[in-house]
């Protein structure tokens, strides 16, 4: 069996491998050529293959698309745990806050924790209750935040100080907390 390439404007554009007669199998307008070693891709002339120069990556444009593909991949970790929205970050934290100083209030008015009051019969059947629902999903957020932050900025570290485009590749593969991947 043996493989040819159709030359179009002296590049390789196609391949073939036959055990027929190339010339019988084509019109005589296509150029066809033993491939040897060449591949599609390769330049064809005065009846010599060459291959074409090596791609040149731009380093830091590489690195810089990565390290924000690591932070919309972190993102979408931290969305599986979070309901996203700015809003919704500025509730968790002060929830979060109105927890804390529930904890250590000894007479709590729930005048003075709206968002905790809001989700009493909800969350919990009183302040207390609830309180504590907040600061054990805050607790576990602290968490997986900082297991997904550790690994965002980890990956981002590797990617700055990779030497090559095959090294920052493959450190903006994250294994993620808790996935795996």
């Amino acid at each position: 069996m043996a493989k040819f390439l159709r030359v179009e404007d002296g590049v390789a554009v196609e391949s073939i491998e036959t055990e027929g007669d190339i010339a019988e199998m084509f019109s005589p307008s296509l150029l066809w050529v033993a491939a040897g070693a060449a591949e599609v891709g390769w330049s064809y002339a005065d009846g010599a293959w060459t291959a074409p120069p090596p791609v040149v990556v731009d380093l830091v444009a590489l690195r810089l698309t990565l390290k924000g593909s690591v932070d919309t991949a972190a993102e979408r970790q931290r969305l599986k745990y979070i309901t996203a929205g700015a809003g919704q970050a500025m509730t968790y934290q002060v929830k979060a806050d109105e927890a804390r100083r529930f904890a250590l209030d000894t007479s709590p008015d729930p005048a003075a924790y709206p968002l905790l009051a809001a989700e009493v019969g909800i969350t919990a059947e009183d302040l207390a209750g609830v309180a504590a629902v907040v600061t054990a999903n805050y607790t576990n957020w602290l968490v997986i935040g900082s297991a997904i932050e550790m690994a965002r900025l980890g990956a981002k570290r590797a990617i700055d100080e990779a030497a090559t485009a095959e090294d920052a590749r493959a450190a903006a593969e994250v294994s993620w907390p808790g996935t795996g991947s």
